[in-house]
């Protein structure tokens, strides 16, 4: 006999000596693990939420804005904008809610399987949502500051080389990328790693299903 048939032996005795798992203990399993996954994602949110009000709290204390002001975009267009970053992601805390209380009172892996869908595609579509808001809100703010603001007109004429208009909007279009990529970055390491956590999950599921 050779050394190949002794190792399939041999294998076979420890799999005969592991613990065998019935159906519903593996799906008891998989719910537990399911349900931790869609609450960081609900903690996480909440804690975004903490620290962009932080954050707009403070640029207000520090004269941040003061610098939009001085090109031309008045406090209210920044109160406006900072409301509607604050909804979105108030309506998305909400939905994450709903999905952590809809997988902890599961009651059956095909509807395990179907809460675990919709967490991932509300995951996602509050990144795309988020990234794009913030995209268009940079993208706004650098065309208006190049073609309308007087504040910018005037340092470029003081200037004693005046730079390209199509160099500087070459240059915010670049920054707009740098920093849309660098969130969605941040997005993927909290938001991504967990929802291919419960991509897991769900392949575990389906195959019980099978």
């Amino acid at each position: 006999m050779d050394e190949l048939e002794l190792l399939k032996k041999d294998w076979k005795k420890q799999e005969e000596n592991l613990p065998k798992l019935s159906y519903n203990e593996i799906y008891k399993m998989t719910l537990k693990k399911s349900s931790s996954i869609v609450k960081w994602i609900f903690i996480i949110s909440i804690i975004e939420f903490l620290l962009m009000i932080s954050l707009e709290v403070i640029a207000r204390l520090n004269g941040t804005y003061d610098t939009y002001e001085d090109i031309g975009i008045g406090n209210g267009f920044t109160i406006g904008l900072s409301c509607i970053s604050f909804c979105i992601l108030l309506y998305f805390i909400f939905q994450f809610y709903k999905n952590y209380r809809k997988i902890i009172t599961t009651d059956s892996a095909k509807v395990l399987m179907e809460n675990i869908l919709k967490t991932r595609r509300t995951v996602k579509r509050y990144v795309f949502i988020n990234l794009s808001f913030i995209t268009l809100i940079l993208l706004s703010i650098f065309a208006y500051t190049l073609f309308y603001s007087t504040g910018f007109q005037e340092i470029q004429s003081a200037s004693t080389k005046e730079v390209p208009t199509y160099l500087i909007a070459v240059f915010f279009f670049f920054v707009t990328i740098l920093c849309v990529g660098i969130l969605g970055l941040v997005y993927y390491l909290f938001y991504g790693l967990l929802t291919r956590r419960l991509n897991q999950n769900y392949k575990e599921l389906k195959r019980l299903e099978v």
